[in-house]
């Protein structure tokens, strides 16, 4: 009788272990085992892949394929087991890195000339605007300059959105004469080379042509200090004295065109 118990204890314990729900439980208890070792980069994709699977069901899919089934099972899986917060959009990415412009004014007057602005912030800007003539005109005509200007903004609703202020500062070389010019009114028989440098106050507003395609007009006045000398109009005319000036005049004039990069 106790041999007739023990075979029949050693026949089912094996039936027992090797049922369908005891392989199922092991089957599951491997693909969690091997897709975790998988995720933490132990094992190979194609390792994870043929231990959960079987061997044969390599077979039954392309070469193409596999790699993109590898890579669905493994994401599907641990997109319902471990979960990951999505990151938050990053503030930088929506604005305006910079944008440059040039002047309509200075253009008409034959002068070269270009403009940065970068955005600061939500309600500020920097603007860095630059003018340069270097030719000489007929008869002895003079018009060369070279200024350079830096201007903080103010932006009540948003940086490089409707009106601004802005204050500023600036400092130019020139060599003029032979022109009617004001605050230099004798300019037409004389020419005047030197220096100026000053600060002002601007207003002005920005319009939308389109996406990235926009006109801006500005005026500003300030204080401007300058040092030249001055010379008769004709070609190597006379030194005819050395003049110290501090004017009020319109430090900014402008009609831009801006163009905006994201």
């Amino acid at each position: 009788m106790k041999s007739f118990k023990c075979i029949l204890i050693l026949i089912f314990i094996p039936m027992v272990m090797f049922s369908k729900d005891n392989v199922d439980i092991v089957n599951n208890n491997i693909e969690h085992y091997y897709l975790y070792e998988y995720a933490s980069s132990y094992i190979k994709a194609e390792d994870a892949f043929t231990l959960i699977n079987g061997p044969k069901y390599k077979k039954k899919i392309k070469k193409k394929d596999y790699g993109n089934k590898v890579k669905n099972s493994r994401r599907k899986y641990f997109s319902k087991r471990f979960p990951q917060k999505r990151k938050k959009p990053s503030k930088i990415a929506n604005q305006i890195p910079f944008a440059i412009k040039t002047n309509l004014v200075f253009a008409s007057a034959l002068t070269p000339n270009l403009a940065f602005e970068i955005p600061v912030k939500k309600n500020f800007s920097v603007e860095v605007s630059s003018t340069y003539n270097a030719w000489d005109m007929k008869d002895n005509i003079k018009w060369k300059n070279l200024t350079v200007m830096t201007e903080f903004r103010y932006w009540p609703k948003k940086s490089m959105e409707g009106r601004f202020y802005g204050v500023n500062a600036n400092w130019a070389k020139y060599n003029i004469g032979g022109l009617k010019m004001p605050y230099y009114q004798d300019a037409i028989y004389y020419r005047y080379d030197g220096w100026t440098t000053g600060v002002g106050v601007s207003f002005g507003y920005l319009w939308y042509m389109t996406r990235r395609l926009s006109f801006e007009a500005n005026i500003g006045f300030g204080v401007n200090y300058t040092s030249y000398d001055k010379y008769l109009q004709p070609v190597c005319g006379a030194y005819w004295g050395s003049y110290k000036n501090i004017l009020f005049m319109p430090t900014k004039i402008g009609l831009s065109l801006v163009y905006k990069f994201n």
